[in-house]
């Protein structure tokens, strides 16, 4: 009896992901198939030691080519291509390839490569749980559950609404919104591209010339100091704009926030992410503090003045002695 029950609870969840919606009803058992079975080989694939550890850089690695593989199923299922579906899945293309050459020249697809955040994700739980089984339990949850699972539903939540206009469109004409959306969609790209390759560019010389800074301040970032975080949730959100708006779907309809639930989860994570990688920035670089109150953090915007930055500084050290 129990282990019926065991079945039809992983039964149960198998099926309850992805969702069915109103619009675009049932998933296909191949999808569905797809998603359960990368999850679970990610996972599987943490506890194969690369260079004599553990990796949980495996969801990294193929995040770029992911939702790739979902546009290519869908457009199977097309009986015809409209020009939106076009444009809006050329886009994704053109994001997929070009995050995964950036991976590929940084070295993330190497052997032993990983994301450096894991280690100190992972020295979090050790402090916060120590080092027994508690720890080891709660880790394994947290590999399964969030490394694996999330971040895999959280890449086919972001691209679903692509699925409206390459399965569900209806052929309805451009309107300017459309025109715009598309548009802006494209320099989100361009943008995310022109951050990614400042940021290169600079470690690149850093490695043969490094200098006092440490990290790159100049170009885009600039104005922002993630830059490419900010056209990378822009460009998701635009994507679920532009195909709400081509498929005439009401994106403010209770039903249909399915379609917008992907971009906004991304938005939380790449939040999240930018605290982590803040805080160990600022262990590491003695000026990122400065660099922190000059610039903006996601959302570009004009510099701070060298004058307001050390009235701000002063404020902080006031506030600290009293």
């Amino acid at each position: 009896m129990p282990s019926c029950l065991g079945l039809d609870t992983l039964r149960a969840i198998y099926h309850a992901f992805p969702p069915d919606t109103q619009l675009l009803g049932s998933e296909t058992a191949q999808v569905r198939a797809f998603f359960w079975s990368s999850a679970a080989l990610s996972y599987l694939l943490t506890f194969v030691r690369q260079r004599g550890r553990r990796n949980y850089s495996i969801v990294d690695r193929i995040w770029p080519l992911y939702p790739l593989v979902y546009l290519a199923q869908w457009q199977l299922q097309a009986d015809e291509t409209m020009q939106q579906s076009l444009v809006v899945q050329t886009l994704v293309y053109l994001w997929g390839m070009r995050l995964c050459y950036n991976s590929v020249r940084r070295g993330d697809y190497r052997v032993g490569a990983e994301d450096y955040r894991w280690q100190y994700v992972r020295s979090w739980f050790s402090r916060v749980f120590g080092h027994g089984l508690v720890d080891a339990v709660v880790w394994e949850s947290f590999n399964l559950g969030f490394i694996a699972v999330f971040q895999l539903a959280l890449l086919y939540m972001i691209v679903v609404p692509v699925r409206l206009v390459v399965v569900g469109g209806n052929g309805l004409p451009w309107d300017v919104q459309q025109v715009l959306l598309a548009m802006a969609m494209a320099l989100a790209l361009a943008g995310e591209a022109l951050a990614d390759q400042q940021q290169f560019a600079y470690q690149r010389q850093k490695r043969r010339q490094p200098d006092r800074v440490g990290f790159v301040h100049r170009g885009l970032w600039k104005f922002s100091r993630h830059p490419n975080v900010f056209c990378e949730g822009l460009f998701w959100v635009l994507v679920s704009a532009f195909c709400m708006r081509a498929a005439r779907v009401d994106a403010g309809a209770y039903e249909n926030v399915w379609f917008w639930a992907g971009a906004l989860a991304l938005l939380l994570l790449l939040s999240s992410s930018v605290r982590l990688t803040e805080s160990i920035s600022m262990s590491k670089y003695p000026v990122y503090k400065a660099y922190a109150v000059k610039t903006s953090r996601i959302v570009p915007m004009s510099p701070r003045d060298n004058r307001d930055v050390v009235d701000i500084a002063h404020s902080f050290s006031f506030v600290r002695q009293h």
